[in-house]
């Protein structure tokens, strides 16, 4: 199969104008200039996308796809008010309720250009809804507590819990696990997950320095985690005691970086030593700009992170916080948020967002060598970005177009494994109108 267009954006090398794509089973076998791609295969079948852009589909360094159906839910508020509500909203949901909920996150990635996941659960449902759309995920299994009695409970539940998800999951689906955030969890369990990370060769990741109040809890134990939240999930009777330090240094001094490779998502309150800290144990970054910006935690020092060469990925949390799993918005509100704050232009583009969205997510979990650009030898994980409409002429320059003028209706087109799994509006492996109606009654239940 040919999958020729306008653009082609290989990622590793330069774009190629009237480009092409061979695709040969599940691999891509030859990027090119269509004409010389065509010469070389007449009898090929060709998918013309006309004016549209070619790329590998897009690494979500950060989903939730279980808490789809709350969008819309907890608008309008900061982090720690959300978080509480979120909390209390999501006690009346069953286990089909979440199957169903990360279905309509699945049927929202695939028509996205997401093709692949990193998704944090305690459901296990992100795992059913990937196996059935065809996505391509890293599922991680998320703990938390702050009772030091129950760690070895919680350990011994999560090891059964990943067993098994691995006999349900399919080959394009890897594992996980997930210490919550140090806000919700103790040093000796952050400990627990981190040496249970090393022996079973995964990645440990973990939502870290994302919002002052998570901050204000670690280092003084004050703010609305220390009473309110606490109190909500039921450990006012457990002692905290204030830390002294930041979330970073605080899991540093835990030894949570010393035992393998560390996710860490959102790193928005960081000072220079905590930067230093991430790059000295090289523990790779999911930035969710949007989800950042809708609850007021901040914006991330990117810069600083790209010149200590941090690996750097785009997340879109999930619908609760961010309302839409759209990667183009990501990028744009990223991009613009720190030329703001910043007041430069200087190192950030929409060619290096466009990276982070693809091959910067894949070496943030160690997938680069298969996913994350379009090369000979690697997995055909393609999309298609219609460039075409009016908002969008003269679409001179494909990385410009894709960063400030698309979404994620333009996508037309989504392969994962050399599988057509969405085109022209259409789902070939997920009932769109299924689902739909099985997610609507779950409104009613969070109202």
């Amino acid at each position: 199969m040919l999958l020729t267009a306008k653009w082609v954006l290989p990622i590793s090398s330069r774009p190629v104008e009237n480009g092409a794509v061979a695709v040969d089973g599940d691999k891509i076998i030859e990027v090119g200039e269509f004409e010389h791609l065509r010469k070389k295969r007449p009898d090929e079948e060709i998918l013309d996308f006309g004016l549209a852009a070619i790329l590998p589909g897009f690494i979500d360094l950060h989903t939730h796809l279980e808490y789809s159906v709350f969008r819309g839910a907890c608008d309008d508020l900061g982090y720690e008010a959300w978080k509480i509500q979120l909390t209390g909203k999501s006690s009346p949901l069953t286990a089909d309720d979440w199957r169903h909920s990360a279905r309509l996150g699945a049927l929202e990635a695939i028509r996205s250009g997401i093709t692949t996941i990193v998704d944090i659960t305690n459901s296990g449902a992100s795992v059913h809804a990937a196996r059935e759309a065809g996505l391509r995920a890293l599922v991680f299994y998320e703990v938390l507590g702050m009772d030091h009695a129950k760690v070895e409970s919680i350990m011994r539940k999560a090891e059964k819990t990943l067993g098994d998800w691995r006999a349900k999951a399919d080959s394009r689906i890897s594992f996980g696990i997930a210490p919550h955030s140090p806000y919700t969890v103790s040093p000796p369990l952050f400990l627990a997950a981190s040496r249970f990370a090393r022996d079973n060769n995964f990645i440990l990741c973990t939502h870290l320095a994302g919002s002052k109040a998570e901050y204000d809890f670690v280092k003084y134990g004050s703010g609305a985690f220390a009473t309110i939240y606490r109190d909500l999930v039921g450990w006012n009777h457990l002692l905290w005691q204030p830390t002294g330090a930041s979330p970073v240094k605080y899991l540093e001094q835990w030894e949570v970086f010393d035992y393998g490779p560390v996710l860490a998502v959102h790193c928005i309150h960081l000072d220079a030593a905590d930067i230093d800290i991430l790059e000295k144990y090289g523990v790779a970054v999911a930035h969710c700009p949007g989800c950042a910006a809708k609850l007021a935690m901040g914006v991330a020092p990117l810069a600083e992170f790209m010149e200590r060469g941090l690996r750097i990925g785009m997340g879109t949390d999930s619908p609760a916080s961010n309302n839409t799993m759209d990667v183009f918005d990501e990028m744009r509100i990223g991009l613009l948020l720190q030329r703001a704050t910043n007041t430069t232009v200087d190192n950030l583009s929409a060619e290096n967002f466009v990276q982070m969205a693809t091959v910067g997510g894949a070496e943030a979990i160690g997938l680069d060598g298969s996913v994350g650009s379009l090369e000979p030898g690697k997995t055909a994980d393609v999309i298609a970005v219609d460039l075409s409409h009016s908002h969008q002429v003269p679409a001179r320059d494909p990385y410009s177009a894709l960063v400030y003028t698309a979404n994620q209706d333009n996508v037309v087109f989504t392969m994962i494994d050399g599988r057509v799994v969405y085109r022209d509006g259409e789902h070939l492996t997920l009932d769109e109108k299924e689902i739909l109606r099985l997610v609507e009654p779950l409104r009613r239940k969070l109202l």
